[in-house]
């Protein structure tokens, strides 16, 4: 988070207040942590050495936008789109002579480490990306742009699935893109053992009705989740979530049709809390609401 500070700013302006207008903390995100600032004037706000790397993407603006970092000053014209990277371990100054709004994510080193030994043939040590001024990553934009509309989005039950894939997305195109190893991409690997690919299956069986992640299950085949994504597609023909989300449909239409308990409870028996969430994705799956089912296939003797 840029810390005001007192130095003599290079632009005639003033020292910005701490508080974002919007931010994932908070939030059941895991991954990337996103801030939005709303400036309504001109003005300089600065850093200490962060322990992980800040990325910012411009939203509105033009801005005349001075920053020093690395024994460095630079000043342009910085446009919407604008993509500017604090590295962590610097400290930062920035000035700006207009109002404007900047989307920051911040990444942490875990999230590049896994990205990196999913993404590159030899891993380095630790991950050092490039400090960078300013340039335009379509990549970037896109992706901060989908974080900021889950922000301003209400939190749903597939929001942390969502930010999840979005931060493993971000990670492996900055350690591809802008780590200064310059390491070369690595081809995805062929398969997973079929042992571990089984052991995930039977943990999905076994708690349906748990919030199970990417982390969790990653964490039982002995990978890092990157990694655990491209080979569980490659090893089961689907993503995991996709697997996940097909055993909980199989399961709530065996329950429907066993009847003997409600649709609310079939919902949290595989795992989603929000009764009207799970008939949005059972109709999207089956075709017909769970209602619906349950008036054509379940056990006549019981009404759902």
């Amino acid at each position: 988070m840029p810390v005001p500070s007192a130095p003599s700013p290079p632009i005639n302006s003033p020292a910005l207040t701490l508080a974002t207008n919007m931010t994932s903390r908070g939030r059941e995100w895991q991954g990337v942590v996103v801030d939005w600032h709303d400036w309504k004037s001109g003005g300089y706000a600065s850093s200490p050495a962060l322990d992980h790397d800040v990325v910012a993407l411009r939203i509105s603006g033009p801005v005349r936008l001075m920053q020093t970092r690395d024994g460095k000053t630079h000043t342009s014209i910085a446009m919407p789109g604008n993509v500017t990277l604090d590295p962590r371990g610097m400290e930062s100054k920035w000035s700006w002579d207009k109002p404007g709004a900047v989307a920051i994510a911040r990444i942490p080193p875990t999230l590049l480490v896994d990205a990196a030994e999913s993404a590159l043939k030899s891993a380095p040590a630790a991950i050092e990306l490039r400090n960078c001024f300013g340039r335009k990553d379509v990549f970037v934009e896109r992706i901060i742009t989908l974080f900021l509309d889950e922000l301003r989005a209400p939190p749903h039950p597939a929001q942390t699935y969502i930010t999840q894939a979005l931060s493993s997305a971000l990670a492996c195109h900055m350690v591809c893109r802008f780590n200064t190893q310059g390491s070369p991409v690595q081809p995805a690997p062929v398969d997973m053992h079929t042992r571990a690919v089984q052991r995930v299956k039977d943990y999905i069986q076994e708690n349906l009705d748990q919030h199970i992640t990417l982390d969790t299950l990653a964490s039982l085949a002995n990978v890092s989740r990157f990694h655990f994504a491209r080979v569980f597609r490659r090893s089961a023909g689907v993503s995991a979530m996709t697997f996940l989300e097909r055993v909980r449909m199989e399961r709530a239409k065996a329950l429907i049709q066993a009847g003997g308990m409600p649709l609310s409870q079939v919902a949290m028996l595989v795992g989603y809390a929000d009764q009207s969430y799970f008939t949005r994705r059972f109709r999207s799956h089956i075709g017909v609401t769970p209602t619906a089912y349950a008036r054509e296939f379940g056990d006549r003797r019981h009404r759902p």
